[in-house]
């Protein structure tokens, strides 16, 4: 039997603080995968760089970082897959105090690179890959 994965995101508008009575509700379609393998790690991301080695995976078909802190927030670096033609690309983003990312443009070769902004951070990393 096949390993499945499923992100779906649901939103809701509401001007009350508890989301009652929202006026607008949004239910996307789900982003399904069957990864033949996936990784989950605990990483302490230091204000210095740390690399995430992702090359044992042939490709990877989603990427999950979770920010543990509750106060500092942590860059992640990663880099895409080429497309169109074009160079491929690297991509940073700020990860938010306790906040995630989640992207299905990754590439394997280059691994993550998390820096945290002040002071170490506590992360998970979750990939979906083959």
């Amino acid at each position: 039997m096949a390993d499945n994965a499923k992100i779906q995101v649901v939103g809701v508008y509401s001007k009350n603080t508890d989301y009652s009575d929202p006026s607008a509700k949004f239910r996307g379609s789900a982003y399904t995968a069957a990864p033949d393998e996936y990784m989950h790690v605990e990483i302490q991301a230091d204000t210095s760089p740390v690399t995430l080695t992702t090359s044992h995976l042939a490709s990877a078909t989603g990427l999950i970082i979770k920010n543990n802190d509750p106060t500092n927030y942590v860059i992640a670096k990663w880099r895409s897959a080429e497309y169109d033609g074009s160079a491929v690309k690297d991509n940073q983003l700020r990860v938010a105090a306790g906040g995630f990312v989640v992207t299905t443009d990754f590439t394997t070769a280059n691994g993550l690179v998390l820096t945290a902004n002040t002071a170490a951070c506590e992360c998970e990393v979750l990939i979906f890959g083959t």
